[in-house]
């Protein structure tokens, strides 16, 4: 696991989570997002910064753009990372080394899977791509609200936003169902997909769903405040303000790990 923060924190967990050691990131600007895709972690931020990392967030090189923007969201799949923000979308074919800028759009996450890319952000805007060069806008029905988070897992797109907002997609983000209910109000930052489950978090917030469906979700803590969260090895990993980092395997009893 690799997390990046506030003023260029780097923090790495080889170990599902259990302990975490300092990375080097070579920047003080702030790093909103990150993934990992061809050996290569992609971190994005303030300011258009993008680094990358072949060696598991150790040492960081500098990616070239030639935007200026900030950037809050980023993916990999197809051999592709997409970055996206408040002005465009970018896209890197060399493992974060270059980015071209592909389209305008003011957008805060993107997912991949089922060969697609769907990316949402402000007002309830969705924008989904079979190859991450030409993307189309789709009706999401969360007008109103900005959508935060984006996940992918059982051929099922599920994204999170401002007021406890939830929807969900079956169909690789051409259509969007309104229906479930997140059962909180408060902002929704993050989502994830794992152990059969969707967890989210956001704002004194952690909901999960009670199946592999998200047709249920149900409050979990009220608590804890995180900014993302993200699963692999069997393990939800959370962070948020003041370096905490809490892991969990169910959503529902997390373990601080890391942090005040």
């Amino acid at each position: 696991f690799v997390a990046t923060g506030e003023k260029g924190t780097v923090r790495t967990s080889s170990d599902n989570g259990v302990s975490w050691d300092n990375g080097t990131s070579g920047t003080t600007r702030e790093l909103y997002e990150i993934a990992f895709g061809d050996q290569t972690f992609v971190t994005i931020g303030q300011s258009a910064t993008n680094r990358y990392s072949s060696d598991n967030g150790a040492t960081w090189s500098s990616g070239t753009t030639s935007e200026t923007s900030t950037y809050y969201g980023v993916t990999y799949g197809n051999n592709t990372f997409i970055a996206l923000g408040t002005s465009n979308l970018l896209k890197s074919t060399d493992n974060g080394s270059n980015w071209t800028t592909i389209t305008t759009a003011n957008l805060r996450d993107v997912a991949f899977g089922n060969s697609t890319f769907v990316a949402c952000g402000a007002n309830g805007a969705v924008y989904e791509s079979a190859n991450g060069s030409s993307w189309t806008s789709r009706t999401s029905g969360a007008s109103g609200n900005t959508l935060n988070g984006i996940t992918f897992g059982n051929n099922l797109f599920f994204a999170v936003g401002s007021s406890g907002t939830l929807i969900k997609s079956t169909d690789n983000g051409t259509n969007w169902d309104t229906s479930p209910d997140s059962t909180v109000t408060t902002n929704l930052y993050s989502i994830a997909y794992g152990n059969n489950i969707f967890v989210a978090i956001g704002s004194n917030t952690v909901i999960a769903s009670s199946d592999n469906t998200g047709s249920t979700f149900g409050i979990k803590e009220t608590n804890y405040s995180f900014n993302d969260v993200t699963f692999g090895n069997g393990v939800f990993v959370a962070v948020g303000q003041d370096e905490i980092i809490y892991t969990s395997t169910d959503g529902d009893t997390w373990t601080k790990v890391h942090g005040e």
